[in-house]
């Protein structure tokens, strides 16, 4: 008889727990809605850092300095075109050449090109495409016409240490400039012997330069 009722009891103990255990189960696990990526907020957001980076140089003021990539432009006078022109004369010195403000008047940038940049066919290109557009870009509507002018010189009638020392006369400022000498010790016949402390690419414009006015010298050996 007590085995029949602890059976009984224990039965009924387990039927009075069923709906409690079916209760903690619904409650533990209720079922969630699928998890939905929030691109809504997040891409406004994104979009609003883009906007903000690519509005920031725009308002960001140009860096401090006159170099040729600054946004710094100068009043039109003559000490400013030349050193404007200080930023493109590495290029013309490698060539062989170089350019010295002759005027500047009434808008008007009057240049003379010199060495192998005033000679060669292609001083035209250079000054067209090269410093004028430099000119314009730094001082604007201010520049009303840049020209060339030409000297009158004529080819020396022998070419001797001398006539070529002479002749480098004009580029000698800007290749001390940059740290460079250069003097001519002897010409022997295609030959000539050239004293020159500086720079490899300013003393490859100093051979163009000197082949370019000396057509018979073929060979410009510098001295240890």
């Amino acid at each position: 008889m007590e085995a029949s009722l602890t059976v009984a009891g224990a039965g009924a103990a387990a039927l009075s727990l069923r709906p409690q255990i079916r209760l903690r189960i619904t409650q533990a696990t209720p079922l969630m809605p699928p998890r939905r990526l929030q691109s809504g907020p997040s891409k406004i957001q994104t979009s609003g850092a883009r906007a903000h980076l690519a509005a920031a140089p725009a308002s960001t003021p140009p860096a401090a300095g006159g170099g040729l990539y600054s946004a710094e432009t100068y009043e039109l006078t003559a000490e400013n075109v030349d050193r404007v022109l200080d930023d493109v004369r590495p290029y013309l010195i490698a060539d062989g050449g170089d350019v010295t403000v002759a005027s500047v008047e009434d808008g008007v940038i009057s240049l003379k090109l010199e060495g192998a940049c005033g000679s060669c066919p292609s001083s035209t290109t250079t000054m067209k495409m090269g410093i004028e557009r430099v000119l314009k870009e730094k001082f604007g509507d201010a520049v009303k016409d840049i020209r060339q002018v030409f000297d009158d010189d004529q080819q020396p009638a022998e070419t001797t240490p001398q006539a070529v020392n002479g002749h480098l006369d004009i580029l000698r400022p800007a290749i001390a400039n940059y740290g460079g000498s250069v003097e001519v010790v002897a010409v022997d016949g295609e030959d000539c012997l050239v004293r020159y402390e500086g720079p490899e690419s300013i003393g490859s414009g100093i051979k163009a330069a000197i082949k370019e006015k000396f057509p018979d010298i073929t060979n410009v050996v510098f001295l240890q």
